[in-house]
């Protein structure tokens, strides 16, 4: 299918979809928009921050080591409480007030002099956007039906890398434009954050239009607490979030340090080329999400997950040995389009198979997986002393071992959602496994 046919598909389907999914949709935009600010310059804020500390290379790796392993464990931390408000709170207000208030909190910690006061400003902002993040999932399913959802979550996930593209272009010529002002490093890198902070808070306009009264918490949600935790599906669970926790960690020990892995294997980038190849890899992901579903259709969601993950591991692999700088952003494209495009397809076949009551729960547990994870890499990555190859071939091994038990654990599953599918259609009751 031509690219022209492939974007019709998608604006056809645009148009069917909900109010409310729509202005979901384009306050994510905005949002990616405005945090790739964050994404791309934090770490090289961080770097910079250190040296001022008088850290050595040695002490500023694990200090961005450590900063980044506070956000995620507050991510962790906030997941479960999270996802129980997801199932008995307004989705409107969740996406409102949690944006807001970790936009504030991320506010006080660029501004904070002190390590820290930067650190508790984190763990506040981190902790408070999982609320945002959790509450996602389960207003998506309410506010759709089965067969448009593969594409909601794929246009959710694409529409952010789209606002990616022109973040990642313009948080690092902004960086560039505050020095050339006369701004010292730490001072330009501290006002392009702040300037993303600010078009990030643009996307609370879209949710502020958003219709409540659709959420109706079922009897079964309303006694969902910590007392029924033994009736949760553990078994589902685990097979779900196994794969996932292992990948995680291979994750995080690249996706977090990219531009770091650029800035320091290739010295003499400037921030604004460095924002130019992740705009680019943000465009080749936008490809291969849009891509996917269509992929599922007829292949299958399992072998769509498992088959573009290993194709991926040859670029993992080029991006561990290579000292050529096309051959690095070459491989990170691919890469990154290939690990990324079964994301949303993978989110679509983990969420049918859920007991709806639970999918609250479950997006919540997948939120503190990842978070966990990624602040293992993390603290990894602080003790790697800049090591990027050991990195690489690590990431690898675990990339390998997560995507093996995933089509080891999901295999058939496809037909369960079909059958399930099918027994709702014909009036009967849908075995909710224990």
């Amino acid at each position: 299918m031509r690219l022209q046919e492939l974007l019709g598909l998608y604006w056809s389907r645009l148009r069917r979809f909900s109010r409310n999914i729509r202005l979901l949709l384009l306050g994510d935009l905005l949002i990616g928009l405005g945090m790739t600010f964050w994404g791309l310059l934090f770490n090289l804020y961080l770097k910079e921050f250190g040296a001022g500390l008088g850290f050595d290379d040695a002490g500023t790796g694990m200090f961005i080591g450590k900063t980044t392993a506070i956000a995620q464990v507050a991510a962790a931390l906030c997941a479960l409480p999270a996802g129980f408000c997801a199932g008995r709170w307004d989705h409107r207000t969740v996406l409102i007030v949690s944006h807001l208030v970790s936009l504030a909190a991320f506010v006080l910690a660029i501004l904070n002099p002190s390590p820290e006061g930067l650190h508790l400003c984190l763990f506040l902002g981190a902790g408070a956007s999982v609320f945002f993040w959790v509450v996602t999932g389960p207003f998506t399913m309410e506010n759709t039906e089965s067969e448009e959802r593969a594409y909601v979550f794929t246009l959710a996930f694409t529409l952010r890398l789209v606002g990616s593209i022109g973040g990642n272009i313009l948080a690092g010529h902004v960086k560039e434009w505050a020095a050339l002002a006369g701004l010292s490093q730490l001072a330009a890198y501290r006002a392009a954050i702040l300037a993303g902070l600010g078009v990030s808070l643009l996307g609370v306009i879209p949710f502020l239009m958003i219709r409540s009264g659709r959420h109706e918490p079922c009897p079964q949600e309303r006694g969902l607490s910590l007392s029924g935790i033994r009736d949760w599906d553990w078994a589902y669970y685990g097979k779900a979030l196994l794969p996932s926790f292992i990948l995680a960690i291979g994750a995080g020990l690249i996706v977090q340090f990219m531009n770091l892995y650029l800035k320091d294997s290739f010295p003499g980038l400037s921030d604004s080329r460095i924002g130019f190849f992740m705009s680019l890899q943000s465009a080749t992901m936008v490809v291969g999400m849009l891509a996917a579903p269509l992929l599922a259709e007829k292949i299958g969601k399992v072998r769509t997950i498992v088959g573009s993950q290993l194709a991926s591991l040859p670029f993992m692999l080029a991006l561990a040995v290579t000292a050529d700088l096309e051959v690095a952003v070459g491989a990170m494209l691919l890469r990154a389009s290939l690990m990324n495009m079964s994301g949303p397809v993978s989110n679509t076949l983990v969420m049918e198979l859920c007991r709806k009551r639970e999918q609250g729960v479950l997006s919540a547990l997948f939120t503190l997986n990842w978070n966990l994870s990624w602040a293992m890499s993390a603290l990894v990555f602080g003790r790697m002393k800049g090591d990027y190859k050991l990195m690489f071939f690590a990431a690898i091994g675990l990339y390998i071992i997560s995507t093996l038990l995933y089509g080891a654990f999901f295999r058939g599953a496809e037909a369960e959602v079909e059958r399930r599918k099918k027994a709702v259609e014909g009036g009967l009751e849908v075995y909710e496994p224990r």
